[in-house]
């Protein structure tokens, strides 16, 4: 019948399965899901394994099995091992025969955890008759796979499955989209298109600013080169073909250590992701166009630059462009009686040097001031992480640990947990698979019902007040609210996905914050109540005694009625190794450059500063000034410009943040904008540490300046 359904090219059956694996090597309960494969060959139509050691099991012996990737590299786990398993309550023992990838399975994670778990959660493959003797499901299947034609409607192939399976209990059917793996890897490459798009446009605007800002001025030092080439006849053509020929140098240059660089560190990142996604092959490919569009992109920026500040060069007079420029009308007007009072000579001198040209100081300013929001982009996901952490697991998921049962039980299972030694509190939740509507939107989720006054899960509102459950309404996460187009007060289509699979329509009361996944809350009286059932549990939250936990996890994993359980604790390692490691491994990158780009605004900023002041200098050598006085002198407008824009730099970068996490899109996390005063302070600090050693660097340009060159270039 499924095969029949207009818009499918394939359909396969399987067993499947939970299953609970004894492995005394790991401190805490090891969950796992068994797969059948099918007895012909082995490998099955759909989703198929590919095999990186070993083999697939033999038809004719039920006790071979093959074994992912993930959990066989984080234990060593190599052909010929035994695995003891957990089967629907009988122990089952397998001997490895393979190591696979799977389609399915690119990063694993427990049902209903965003968060993977190598070393905690097992995917196993075995013989469909194996599988099926250890569910008691001969001849029969409880998962089904469908390939779809080219151009077919998914939601039309979703809805015509569904009235299939209806009759023979169904659980509802869904897209490749909701997968668990698939829509992981799918928000994560998001995020990665969101990022490849914000964070080149910001770091290469920057940098564009700077080649503009750096080469025009060049050329406007050069002034009264040009005007003399202009004086001996020469056209403009060749002096702008020349200029056009120095930038080409300057940007193929760049260019060709910018893309030396950046297929290292895209070689570099795509390594540090494959621990945490497992395909069978990863290569790295560098297009060749894109180099070649950041060449011409810069090629662009920078001639622009060069030929405006040219033809503002070119357009004057061969005698006026053979003239010094003609001083500001500024220079020596007052500062005002406080200033003329209290600053020195060398410190007016200085401000009157920034105030005499206020185009070219905003412009150093606001180069400073973007070096600030550079460093912040690299450094500030530690603070959106740490925040992120205390909110879900301090603050909503306050208990100790997770237990999943075998199946909905009646709530004297609570009181009967409570009383293992070690267990200090304990609360049963039911948590029930709903397709939830709005419209033409949908969702896949788990709707969890919390008794009245839950202390171990505690939805938060925006404010992060504790937020309590309405008696006969839903409090659904403001992720989910938007994706489903709703706000409180409008009604949602709740379609139950297991038991008698009612349908529900029940409003929207209030809104929550989740920044892990997308979740939905109701009292649990008041779910029971609407699905008709009694006062069930089917999830019990924990807080258990420091002291007794590892003793608390072994009495679990004897009870035969006990799915899995996730402790908090090893969640919290999960997220430090590889959600952590993910960010932190392009937070990394982002710092390195924030850095490179803070040294280079400031020493261009102080490089500039000196060549085009250099006669100046010269001359203040001549009349007698030291080389610390006009050391001071020429870095005192640095060190202004400098304390100006540190301050305005911090909310550029605050905007910076929010822009880029406000255009992720992703489901699995949601990452905070927060940026900690302590980030700042360090981004203020390497900015500063930045302009003390441009400051250094431009210090020895002065002590070694040749006075008799210097005051000859305005000859």
């Amino acid at each position: 019948m499924l095969a029949e359904i207009p818009g499918t090219t394939a359909v396969e059956g399987r067993v499947a399965g939970d299953l609970r694996v004894d492995w005394p090597a790991s401190p805490s309960p090891v969950a796992g899901r068994v797969l059948s494969l099918p007895a012909p060959g082995g490998q099955p139509v759909l989703n198929r394994l590919s095999l990186v050691t070993g083999r697939l099991p033999d038809a004719l012996r039920p006790e071979e099995a093959v074994l992912h990737t993930a959990f066989a590299e984080a234990w060593g786990v190599r052909p010929g091992d035994a695995v003891a398993a957990i089967l629907n309550g009988r122990r089952e023992a397998f001997r490895v025969v393979g190591i696979a990838h799977s389609p399915e399975y690119v990063f694993t994670s427990r049902p209903g955890s965003p968060l993977p778990d190598d070393r905690g959660f097992v995917v196993l493959w075995a013989n469909e008759e194996a599988v099926a003797r250890a569910f008691d499901m001969q001849g029969a299947f409880n998962q089904v796979s469908l390939a779809l034609a080219p151009g077919a409607s998914e939601p039309a192939v979703v809805a015509e499955v569904d009235r299939v399976l209806e009759p023979w209990g169904g659980r509802g059917a869904h897209g490749r989209r909701d997968q668990p793996s698939h829509r992981f890897l799918e928000d994560k490459l998001a995020e990665q298109r969101t990022m490849a798009v914000t964070v080149p446009v910001v770091f290469f605007g920057v940098a564009a600013f700077l080649l503009n800002v750096v080469l025009g001025r060049l050329v406007e030092a050069q002034r009264e080169q040009v005007a003399a080439l202009k004086a001996l006849g020469y056209p403009s053509w060749p002096i702008a073909v020349h200029y056009a020929k120095f930038v080409a140098a300057v940007c193929a240059t760049g260019s060709v250590l910018g893309a030396a660089g950046g297929a290292w560190l895209g070689a570099g990142m795509l390594a540090a992701y494959q621990p945490f996604f497992r395909f069978p092959d990863l290569p790295y490919v560098l297009p060749a166009w894109l180099p070649l569009v950041g060449a011409l992109a810069s090629f662009a920026v920078a001639l622009l630059g060069v030929l405006a500040a040219l033809r503002r060069t070119l357009r004057l007079p061969a005698a006026e462009g053979l003239r010094p420029p003609t001083p500001a009308a500024s220079g020596g007007r007052s500062l005002g009686p406080l200033l003329d009072r209290r600053l020195s000579p060398r410190a007016k001198i200085a401000l009157r040097g920034l105030l005499s040209r206020p185009l070219r100081t905003a412009l150093t300013v606001l180069g400073l001031a973007l070096a600030v929001p550079m460093v912040v982009l690299g450094l500030f996901w530690r603070d959106a992480l740490a925040s992120m952490v205390a909110l879900q697991f301090d603050g909503i998921e306050r208990g100790d640990a997770f237990v999943a049962l075998t199946d909905p039980r009646p709530s004297r299972a609570v009181r009967e947990i409570a009383r293992l030694p070690g267990v200090l509190a304990a609360e049963g939740q039911r948590i029930v698979p709903v397709r939830m509507l709005a419209g033409h939107r949908a969702h896949l989720l788990g709707l969890t019902g919390l008794p009245r006054g839950s202390e171990l899960q505690v939805p938060r509102d925006a404010d992060l007040r504790p937020v309590e459950l309405p008696p006969d309404g839903l409090a659904v996460s403001r992720r989910l609210a938007a994706k489903l187009g709703v706000r409180p007060g409008h009604p949602l289509r709740v379609e139950v996905l297991e038991g008698a699979r009612r349908v529900l329509e029940v409003p929207v009361a209030s809104l929550v914050e989740d920044v892990i996944g997308l979740g939905a809350y109701m009292e649990i009286e008041a779910l029971n109540r609407l699905l008709r059932e009694d006062d069930l549990v089917s999830h019990v939250a924990l807080r258990v005694d420091p002291r007794e936990a590892e003793a608390v996890w072994r009495r679990l994993e004897e009870r035969p009625r006990v799915a899995s359980t996730n402790i908090k604790a090893v969640s919290l390692r999960v997220f430090d190794e590889v959600i952590a490691g993910m960010v932190l491994t392009t937070a990394g990158v982002l710092t390195g450059f924030g850095v490179i780009t803070a040294v280079g605004v400031v020493y261009n900023a102080a490089r500039v500063s000196l060549q085009e002041r250099g006669w100046e200098m010269a001359s203040l050598r001549v009349l007698g000034f030291g080389r610390a006085e006009v050391a001071r002198i020429l870095l005192a407008e640095l060190v202004i410009a400098t304390i100006v824009a540190v301050p305005l730099g911090l909310p550029l970068a605050q905007a910076a943040v929010a822009l880029i996490l406000g255009s992720r899109d992703n489901e699995s996390f949601d990452l905070p904008a927060s940026i900690s005063p302590a980030t700042f302070g360090i981004a203020g600090l390497v900015v500063l540490g930045a302009a003390a050693a441009s400051a250094a660097a431009v210090r020895r340009r002065i002590d070694r300046l040749d006075l008799v060159a210097a005051l000859k270039a305005r000859d």
